[in-house]
């Protein structure tokens, strides 16, 4: 007697193509939302860094200024003379007033370096003077801009005056 095998056999276990095909668009679907949402939080937390980066510098520069006002010398440290005033390595390591102390913008920050954007390029900065009409007297300006194309907070300038 010749006995017949049964070759639908329903008790196969594992995945067809299709429900393999629908699991990995499903993760793949869910890995590009996440991905997405990781990279707009991402950029927000870079440009918050920048700004804090940019009022770090200006909290420091005054503080510099008010010390040397103290001296009878109030001034910021000086525009740097290259392309864009960017506060490069050069200008960071240059001594702001020889005749008041060999202290170089470097020196005025806890870790010895001036804070860049989060892309690590410089800002740039800009002081200069003007006349006060509404106090009288001199007012002491500071700009302080990211001009880096790739970095969330390009063009975003920051006027600060004493």
């Amino acid at each position: 007697m010749i006995q017949k095998e049964n070759t639908n056999n329903k008790n196969k276990t594992g995945f067809t193509l299709l429900e393999l095909v629908v699991a990995i668009s499903l993760i793949g679907i869910l890995l590009g939302g996440g991905f997405v949402r990781y990279s707009k939080v991402t950029r927000s937390a870079q440009k918050e860094r920048n700004r804090a980066n940019m009022v770090m510098i200006q909290k420091t520069f005054f503080q510099y200024f008010y010390r040397m006002h103290l001296n009878g010398n109030p001034h910021f440290p000086s525009t740097p003379q290259n392309t864009n005033t960017l506060m490069d390595t050069t200008w960071c390591k240059t001594v702001i007033d020889s005749n008041m102390a060999l202290t170089t913008p470097n020196d005025l920050f806890a870790n010895k370096k001036v804070p860049t954007n989060n892309m690590g390029i410089p800002f740039s900065y800009e002081t200069f003077t003007e006349p006060d009409t509404i106090m009288g007297g001199t007012a002491y300006i500071i700009f302080i801009k990211d001009l880096d194309t790739d970095s969330p907070t390009n063009g975003e300038i920051y006027r600060f005056s004493i």
